[in-house]
Formats: C-alpha cells, sequence, structure tokens
C-alpha cells in the first residue's frame, strides 16, 4: 500500500464515521425524545454531547487532515476544482453549524429542568432541524466528492 491508498483510506474510514454518528445519533435522539417522560433525556444530551467529542470530533478531523493531505498529493487546486471546493464549504459550514448552533442547544438540554417539557421541545426542534439539514449537506458533499461532480 502507498501513501496515497493510506490517506484515501483514513479519508474514506472518517467519512463513514462522521456521517454514520451523525445519522445513528439524530435516528435515537429522536427516539429517546419521544420517550421523554420515561427517559430522562438530559442523559441523552449528555450521552449525545460525549459521543460528539469523540466521534464527530475524530471523524472531522481525519477527513479534513486526509482531505487536505490528498489534495495536495494528487495536485488539485481547491478553489478551481468545483467538488472539491463544494465539499470543503459545506464541511466547513456544517462545523460552523456544530459549534455555534448544535453544541450550545445539546448543553441547553443537557442542562434543563426537569418537566420544563416546552423549552426542551423548541430547543430539541431547532437541534433536530439543523442537525438534520447538515446531515443532508454531508451527504451531499460526500456525493459530490465520490461523483465529482
Amino acid at each position: 500500500m502507498d501513501r496515497i491508498d493510506i490517506l484515501r483510506m483514513v479519508h474514506v474510514t472518517s467519512a463513514v464515521l462522521l456521517l454514520g454518528h451523525v445519522t445513528v445519533t439524530g435516528f435515537w435522539a429522536l427516539f429517546l425524545y419521544r420517550q421523554r417522560s420515561v427517559v430522562p433525556f438530559r442523559q441523552v444530551a449528555r450521552a449525545i454531547l460525549w459521543s460528539d467529542m469523540l466521534f464527530a470530533l475524530l471523524g472531522s478531523a481525519g477527513l479534513i487532515a486526509s482531505g487536505i493531505l490528498l489534495a495536495v498529493a494528487r495536485g488539485y487546486p481547491v478553489a478551481d476544482t468545483p467538488w472539491l471546493f463544494r465539499g470543503v464549504v459545506i464541511l466547513a459550514a456544517t462545523t460552523f453549524l456544530w459549534l455555534v448552533v448544535l453544541l450550545p442547544d445539546q448543553r441547553r438540554m443537557e442542562r434543563a429542568i426537569m418537566g420544563d417539557y416546552a423549552r426542551l421541545r423548541r430547543l430539541f426542534l431547532r437541534w433536530s432541524l439543523v442537525g438534520w439539514a447538515s446531515t443532508a449537506a454531508l451527504f451531499w458533499a460526500m456525493w459530490g466528492m465520490v461523483s465529482r461532480q
């Protein structure tokens, strides 16, 4: 295996880790939110925070590092390669949303007063809408990378 093969393997593994994590987290969060009268949602929000710190952070870091190294090794001019540029912009935008909206809302849900379902509902709705929109954008970026379109 040469360096490019290793970088590609890291890149694909990181994409699977990131996209798998955000997709499965969204599904389980919705499922458990619907059970919030039985399952304390504060613990769910805490688990999401910890899993994000592990899986989303590792997946993103691996994706960025391997992506930069692959682009340089292959001689792709990022700004002049539409599918690559779009992928970078989407990853940057979803990372921004994660840092500015999703993580703070996760912290707010974790700290929500037990029984304050109206506040939890508002937080969860925004977190879900932004999260699923970001997830869809990441899948679009992946499609662009794979198809180079």
